[in-house]
C-alpha cells in the first residue's frame, strides 16, 4: 500500500512531508515524527486520485490500513448542544455540510463544533460560534454552512487536533506551530489571558507533532517531549499533581521511546507510544483508565493489551460517562471504562475497568475508530459506518428512536474518516 510520500513523489511534488500520519494521528509504520503531516493514507488517496483523473483508489488489508479516499462528502449527525437553539441544528442521519471548497483530508471534531482540513491546506469550520470556535473573527451563535478559518497570510495548515478542546481548536502548520482559538478560560490553549480568541493565534511551543485536546486541556508532542496545558483538576495534564497550569508544562512518568499518537477527553489524557503500548491518566471513576482500579491518576499508567495498540481514542464528556476504544495490530477491537449506555460495544451495559473485547457483525474489520461521549463509532475496510451507545440526540446516526444501542449497528454511509465528541458527530467519504 503505498504511503503519502510515495503518491507525492509519484505525481511529483516535493515530499515535504516527512511524517506520513493515519487520520488518527498514528504513524506509519517506518516513518519518522520530524515533522507534522497532512493527514493519513487518505492523503495518498486522494493524490493518487489527483494524479490519476480521480479514478484510482489504494487497496487496502489488515486492520491497520486506512480506508481508501472516494468522494469529500462530508457529513454531520447528532447534534453540537444539547439545549437551547443550537437543537436546531441536530441530524439523526448523516447529512450533507455545504460551504467546503477542495479535497477533505481530515476531519476533527469539539463538544461544539466540527472543521474540516483540505489538501490545499485550509481548514473548514461549522456549528457553534459564539466563543469564536468558528475562527472566523465572528461570535454569531451557530453556522450550519461551513466557513473558512481565518489564519494569517501564508499559514498552510497540515494537521488537525482530534478531538479538540470544550468550544475551542488547535492545529499545526507546515512549519510545526500550532494554532489555537476559542474559550481559553483556564489557558488550555496554553496562551495567556482568559477571554475567548476569535481568530487563531499561535501557541508557545515549536517543531510540534501531535495536538489534542478535550474538555479544559490539552496536550503537545514538541520536539519529543509531551506537554500540558489548562485545567489538572482530576490529573489530566499528568504532571504529577491536580494544579492547572497556564503555560505548557511535561508530562511525567512516560517511557523512554517515541510517541505515535496523542489522545483526549473530559479529564483524562493518553499516549500511544511507538512500540504500540498505550498509557493514560485523569478521570477514572468507572474505570476510564483500564487498570482494573477506579482510582484517578496524575500519573500515566500502562493499559495492559494482549497485542500492540494501532489506534485508540477516548471519548468522554461529563463524569456520567468515559469510554475508551482501542484498535489491536491482531485485528482486534477492546474498549473499558463507562458502558451504561452500551458504549463499550460488548451486548451490556456496564462499566468495566478492564478492557472488554467487541466484535463488528458479520467479520467486519475495523480501519478506524473514534469513541464519542456516549456513543463509539468505527468504519471497516470497506468503509462502512458501525456505531452504538446511547442515541438520545440521534448520535448514532441511524435515524431510530432506540435510545441505546448495545452493540455496532451499521449507520448506512460509507466514510474514510469519522470523529467524534460528546454528541456532536462528523465524518467524510462516499
Amino acid at each position: 500500500m503505498p504511503r503519502p510520500t510515495d503518491v507525492l513523489a509519484a505525481c511529483g511534488q516535493e515530499a515535504v512531508r516527512k511524517q506520513p500520519l493515519r487520520s488518527s494521528g498514528t504513524l506509519w509504520p517506518g516513518t519518522s515524527r520530524a515533522a507534522p503531516t497532512i493527514g493519513s493514507l487518505v492523503i495518498a488517496a486522494a493524490s493518487l486520485a489527483a494524479c490519476s483523473g480521480g479514478g484510482a483508489t489504494p487497496s487496502t488489508s489488515g486492520p491497520s490500513s486506512s480506508v481508501a479516499a472516494r468522494h469529500s462528502n462530508v457529513y454531520t449527525f447528532g447534534v453540537v448542544g444539547t439545549s437551547g437553539k443550537v437543537l436546531q441544528l441536530e441530524h439523526t442521519t448523516p447529512t450533507l455540510v455545504s460551504g467546503i471548497t477542495g479535497t477533505v483530508v481530515q476531519i476533527a471534531t469539539s463538544n461544539s463544533d466540527s472543521y474540516a482540513l483540505t489538501s490545499a491546506g485550509t481548514v473548514f469550520a461549522w456549528g457553534v460560534g459564539s466563543s469564536g470556535q468558528l475562527g472566523d473573527g465572528s461570535t454569531i451563535d451557530f453556522m450550519s454552512v461551513a466557513v473558512k478559518v481565518k489564519f494569517p497570510a501564508g499559514v498552510r495548515i497540515t494537521s488537525l487536533a482530534n478531538p479538540m478542546p470544550y468550544d475551542g481548536a488547535l492545529v499545526i502548520d507546515s512549519r510545526a506551530d500550532v494554532w489555537g482559538w476559542g474559550v481559553n478560560s483556564v489557558h488550555e490553549l496554553c496562551l495567556p489571558g482568559t477571554q475567548p480568541l476569535l481568530r487563531p493565534t499561535r501557541i508557545p511551543l515549536t517543531d510540534v507533532s501531535l495536538a489534542t485536546g478535550a474538555g479544559l486541556h490539552s496536550l503537545f508532542d514538541s520536539k519529543g517531549t509531551v506537554y500540558a496545558c489548562g485545567s489538572g483538576v482530576a490529573g489530566e495534564l499528568g504532571t504529577g499533581s491536580t494544579s492547572n497550569r497556564s503555560t505548557p508544562t511535561a508530562v511525567i512518568g512516560l517511557p523512554n521511546g517515541g510517541v505515535k499518537a496523542l489522545t483526549s477527553s473530559w479529564k483524562g489524557s493518553g499516549a500511544l507510544m511507538d512500540d504500540g503500548a498505550y498509557y493514560d491518566w485523569g478521570f477514572n471513576h468507572t474505570g476510564q483508565l483500564g487498570d482494573g482500579t477506579t482510582v484517578s491518576s496524575s500519573l500515566p499508567v500502562l493499559v495492559h493489551l494482549r497485542a500492540a495498540v494501532v489506534e485508540v481514542s477516548q471519548g468522554g464528556s461529563s463524569r456520567k460517562n468515559g469510554q475508551t476504544l482501542a484498535m489491536l495490530a491482531d485485528g482486534s477491537l477492546w474498549a473499558w471504562g463507562n458502558g451504561q449506555w452500551g458504549q463499550l460495544g460488548d451486548g451490556r451495559a456496564d462499566n468495566s475497568s478492564t478492557p472488554v473485547p467487541l466484535r463488528l457483525p458479520n467479520g467486519a474489520r475495523a480501519a478506524q475508530v473514534s469513541s464519542g461521549g456516549f456513543s463509539c463509532y468505527a468504519v471497516d475496510t470497506s468503509g462502512k459506518l458501525w456505531a452504538w451507545g446511547r442515541n438520545e440526540f440521534g448520535q448514532l446516526g441511524t435515524g431510530g428512536s432506540q435510545p441505546t444501542q448495545l452493540t455496532p449497528v451499521s449507520v448506512g454511509v460509507v466514510l474514510t474518516q469519522v470523529s467524534s465528541t460528546a454528541t456532536n458527530v462528523a465524518g467524510y467519504g462516499g
